[in-house]
């Protein structure tokens, strides 16, 4: 009971002393008391892009004491500055032969005054500094002449920036820096290039990095200023390229691999960064189709089966600025575990892939498409005929309006006595057929009228049920093949005529063809692209035969009924009819007797005549229903509670 009247006690006293004082931090206020943590509700925010800076000199450090000091010279000497400053840090100094007099004009903060410079070459400096630590001032002297220094031991030796890359007194040993990630080539370029090329002072200034390609190591011959420096830099470039992988359910991973190539890496960051004046870049985005997957000899079998979709590699050179050369971002999919890899890129772009991926992998609605296609035919024909027949001792024939023609048994024009016996002579059996000779009876007159008229009606019934996609194109195909032509050669054999070979060409375009290409719109309607084609054999055309008896095919005539429909819209469950291809076909043959088939009312006993008529029709119904799945059914139902 006691500790318990001392805890409340104390957390009291500390309540007031909160209150008193109010800069007290919030958290001693509270730390008494049960903590709700705030943050169980509220909503995680994206990473945004961080930003580094990394200094590009070296560790100054002529001194350790680093004194302030304050200086105002007008038109001095910069050797006799320099060797002030080493006086006054206790140190030797020793000037190369580049560095002699000249004349140049400068001034930054702390300065005011006047440096000349003209190419290696320095002279006077003017200069007012006040309160500035003794190696921020050595520094800022260093930079406005162009000079840069090494240090041996107690010894300062100051050079010209051109004269200290032949001098290699920088390389002073052998540091190695491993590189776990990336290319240590790229790396050890890019800071000969950017970092130990730009006369920095503290820094080496020529190509001091080489590579162990063998270990990925970075050497760096220099000072340890130098090693320092390139850590630096190995540290902020040397990281684990980001890898992820995304599972597409409704699309294949190549066209999503390809929208996403196109569509987000092809116009955002695929293209290269501007450059400044005086500088040049190169680099986008490659697309491949080359495939990583491996198959067994001879098996036919693939395992894994990436493909690398397309890579993006950018390079960029600016005035004497260059940077890596590296593949930033590779894309791959494998197709047949549904899968879409990116390495690299910043969290950024991969959440930008993310949403794109979320956003178009979508399923892609289906109908069910019911069809009837019917083909209507009706023929009709009148025929009315007129036959006459003579029968006589010394002539017969037959008068048929068509036609003049002998009967079989008593042809025209056979003398008186002469007559055949028409035996079968098969098996040698010789059996007596008939007898032909000149008619022996009564002269006579016959005739004969035929009047008929025929009338036929058919239907050809075709009911496909077929599923359709949306953007997909759907095929019904019931045509059937046929003979298109026959060509015949007669293959000669030791300069004689020998065996006749033939060569069929064979079509397959004869019967009735649907091609559909959906719309299916989230309010209940689907719009169809539809071609229907129906073609039917009209006439066989007929040449003689190569070998000199008979006839070949030649060509196979085909009449056509062919439809092209744009955006048809049709409501869910209607039914859309497609109809009028029609085919219409009359002809109409008159046969007659010379003279008497002319004669006035009388002349119709004397003629004969056929008509016919054909009438074909195709009509083509279409049903669509819209499929939809449970989940969506469950999505669009609106509950009250």
């Amino acid at each position: 009971m006691i500790i318990k009247r001392m805890k409340k006690v104390l957390s009291s006293i500390v309540l007031a002393i909160c209150l008193l004082v109010y800069t007290a931090p919030i958290g001693l206020c509270i730390s008494g008391f049960p903590i709700i943590d705030a943050r169980i509700n509220k909503p995680l925010l994206r990473d945004t892009a961080k930003t580094s800076a990394l200094k590009l000199e070296g560790d100054i450090s002529i001194t350790k004491g680093n004194p302030k000091i304050n200086l105002s010279l007008r038109d001095s000497d910069v050797k006799q500055v320099l060797r002030m400053l080493a006086d006054k840090a206790g140190l030797n100094i020793i000037f190369h032969a580049s560095v002699v007099g000249g004349t140049s004009t400068s001034s930054s903060s702390g300065i005011s005054g006047s440096v000349s410079s003209s190419g290696s070459t320095v002279g006077t400096i003017t200069m007012d500094l006040v309160n500035v630590p003794l190696n921020d001032a050595f520094k800022l002297v260093m930079q406005v002449t162009g000079l840069t220094y090494f240090m041996d031991k107690n010894t300062m030796i100051v050079t010209s920036a051109e004269a200290a890359k032949t001098l290699n007194m920088a390389k002073q040993e052998i540091s190695v820096i491993p590189v776990k990630y990336i290319n240590a080539l790229q790396l050890a370029n890019f800071l000969n290039k950017n970092i130990f090329s730009i006369n920095k002072p503290g820094l080496s200034n020529g190509n001091i990095a080489i590579v162990n390609p063998g270990e990925n190591e970075i050497l760096i011959f220099g000072t340890e200023n130098d090693a320092k420096m390139a850590r630096k830099i190995v540290a902020q470039f040397d990281v684990k390229p980001r890898e992820e992988s995304f599972v597409v359910n409704h699309t294949t991973p190549a066209e999503m691999a390809q929208a996403v190539c196109q569509t987000l890496i092809g116009k955002d960051f695929g293209s290269p960064g501007s450059s400044s004046s005086g500088g040049s870049s190169t680099g986008g985005v490659t697309s491949t189709s080359g495939s990583t997957s491996g198959s067994a000899s001879g098996s036919g079998l693939t395992l894994g089966g990436q493909t690398i979709a397309c890579t993006v590699e950018t390079s960029l050179s600016s005035d004497n600025l260059e940077s890596m050369k590296m593949k930033n971002m590779i894309i791959s999919y494998f197709p047949q575990r549904g899968i879409l890899n990116v390495i690299g890129g910043s969290i950024q772009q991969l959440e930008m892939i993310r949403d794109f991926i979320v956003k178009n992998d979508k399923k892609q609605p289906q109908a069910y498409l019911e069809l009837s296609i019917i083909e209507l035919n009706e023929t009709g024909s009148r025929e009315f005929d007129n036959t006459w027949q003579v029968w006589s001792k010394y002539f017969s024939g037959t008068f048929d309006g068509a036609s003049t023609k002998t009967s079989p048994l008593y042809p025209q024009f056979l003398s008186e006595g002469q007559g055949y016996t028409v035996v079968d002579s098969a098996a040698n059996k010789f059996a007596k057929l008939y007898d032909v000779a000149t008619f022996s009876g009564v002269p006579t007159i016959t005739y004969a009228m035929n009047y008929i008229i025929s009338n036929n009606k058919g239907r050809v019934l075709a009911n496909p049920r077929i599923m359709i996609t949306n953007g997909e194109t759907s095929t019904i195909d019931l045509s059937s093949d046929y003979v298109k032509s026959v060509t015949s050669q007669v293959l000669a054999t030791g300069g004689m005529a020998g065996a006749t070979q033939k060569t069929y060409e064979i079509g397959s375009d004869e019967g009735i063809k649907v091609s559909i290409v959906p719309f299916i719109s989230p309010d209940g309607y689907v719009t169809l692209n539809i071609n229907p084609t129906y073609s039917t054999i009209k006439e066989k055309v007929y040449a003689p035969s190569t070998t000199g008896t008979g006839t070949d095919l030649a060509a196979t005539l085909l009449q056509r009924r062919n439809l092209d429909l744009k955006n048809v819209r049709i409501k869910d469950g209607e039914t859309l009819v497609i109809g009028g291809m029609m085919r219409e076909n009359e002809t109409k043959t008159v046969s007659k007797i010379p003279v008497l088939g002319d004669l006035p009312g009388a002349g119709v006993f004397f003629r004969n005549s056929v008509s016919s008529k054909e009438k074909q029709e195709l009509v083509i119904m279409i049903t669509p229903k819209i499929i939809k799945d449970s989940e969506d059914l469950v999505k669009n139902t609106d509950v009250t509670l």
